[in-house]
């Protein structure tokens, strides 16, 4: 089921990139602009204008602090004003908040309307082929210049031009796995990393393997933390993607009613599933077209930027051989149903990484340093309704950091810190 809802910056390099927003700076924010290289192997070519806001409080004792988006796609300036609320107001008074439009987010970023129709900035839909050709061709010859390691090297230049020796990190969703990237390259210039709703630095499987088997253990806790649950959400999720409804469809629509913006307990959901699987699927179809990620702009979260950064971040059944619809089709055959369930083979084969991906260009692909160990202090916050990210991402993450402590906040959703409970552990942990 396809739900629709509702430029040129560097000639040749990005087609598909937006003239710049001369919008004026909030009041209380300091607005200015990082012009970085495009390759940075090539500093006297073409270049990016990223827009950087921070707070006033220039002489914060304790320093800077870069909140980090996720996506990856979101932008940073637009952002800031509202994300400042889930920060505790101490932290606030302690440190000076940082943002920045990651390369190809923001008003000046990628732009791919067909894509952007049709998937948003949706994890899971199944992509057009035709939007994603689309794309890369707008793009151009920068496709490969989008990947997390170059947005690393943008950040560590960020930190120059803030003239601080060290930076502390708050990164979301995949802005974690960005932050422990820069923590992994510059360990020495990191104060401490707060990663929230993880996303493992080792990467993860494209084909939502980890996600779908954490699905059954999520929705049966929810089911029991709610007492007017008497049915088996597992069982009926599993029966309409047995029965014909699209797995990729209930997994964005389930994963985002997980925000905690929208309905961290999950409340209801069990009987939506159970309702539908008896022949009443209205409640179904309002949750798959309403709680989706359809229908966001560009410069909200961009889908060209999504699907640049995680084909060139990620490792994919192809990667090194010439056929990559053979690589993909005896990768498909290996997977063991039992572990997608309630889930099934097909929706891992349609996977917007997955679909995506195999038809966007080969080019450049991200390489992380050797070390796979943490050193700065850590804290990792995890909402154990989460149908975004699994427990166990966090829990490899905390097993791969020297110093890390891991709060699991109990029926809170994606994006802990906006759960009076995240801001108050962010609180501890950054004022000790």
């Amino acid at each position: 089921m396809r739900r629709v809802p509702l430029l040129f910056v560097l000639l040749l390099i990005c087609t598909a990139c937006s003239p710049p927003d001369h919008d004026a700076c909030t009041e209380g924010f300091t607005c200015t602009t990082l012009r970085v290289p495009l390759d940075r192997q090539q500093p006297s070519g073409p270049s990016l204008d990223l827009g950087v806001i921070a707070t006033d409080n220039v002489d914060a004792p304790r320093g800077v602090l870069l909140l980090l988006a996720g996506g990856p796609g979101q932008p940073g300036v637009s952002l800031l004003p509202r994300l400042r609320n889930n920060l505790h107001p101490d932290v606030l008074r302690e440190y000076r908040v940082v943002m920045f439009d990651q390369r190809g987010t923001g008003p000046k970023g990628i732009n791919c309307p067909s894509l952007q129709e049709t998937v948003g900035g949706s994890d899971f839909l199944t992509p057009p082929t035709e939007a994603v050709d689309d794309c890369a061709q707008r793009i151009g010859a920068g496709v490969g210049y989008y990947g997390t390691p170059d947005t690393v090297e943008d950040i560590e230049q960020l930190r120059q031009d803030l003239k601080v020796d060290r930076l502390t990190l708050d990164g979301t969703s995949y802005g974690s796995f960005t932050a422990a990237q820069y923590g992994l390259k510059y360990p020495d210039r990191v104060q401490a990393l707060v990663l929230d709703s993880v996303v493992p630095h080792k990467g993860f499987n494209p084909m939502g393997v980890d996600l779908m088997a954490a699905t059954g253990g999520v929705l049966t806790a929810a089911c029991h933390q709610d007492p007017a649950c008497t049915t088996d959400p597992v069982a009926d999720l599993a029966w309409l993607v047995q029965h014909g409804v699209s797995g990729t469809d209930l997994m964005e629509s389930l994963s985002v009613a997980s925000l905690n913006s929208v309905n961290p307990s999950l409340k209801g959901i069990p009987a939506i599933l159970h309702a539908a699987r008896n022949g009443d699927d209205t409640g179904l179809k309002e949750l798959l077209q309403q709680t989706t990620s359809m229908g966001l702009s560009y410069d909200t979260l961009s889908a060209g930027l999504h699907m640049a950064t995680l084909c060139s971040d990620l490792r994919f059944p192809w990667s090194g051989t010439a056929n990559r619809t053979a690589a993909l089709d005896a990768a498909v055959r290996r997977l063991d149903p039992k572990r997608l369930y309630p889930y099934d083979v097909r929706t891992a084969r349609d996977q917007l990484m997955i679909q995506g991906c195999v038809r966007w260009p080969a080019a450049r692909v991200s390489t992380y340093p050797a070390s796979q160990e943490l050193l700065p202090r850590t804290l990792i916050l995890h909402g154990s309704n989460d149908l975004f990210c699994p427990l166990e991402w966090s829990q490899w993450e905390q097993g791969h950091a020297r110093s890390a402590k891991l709060v699991v906040i109990p029926g809170s959703g994606h994006s802990v810190q906006r759960d009076p409970r995240g801001q108050q552990a962010v609180r501890a942990f950054l004022l000790v």
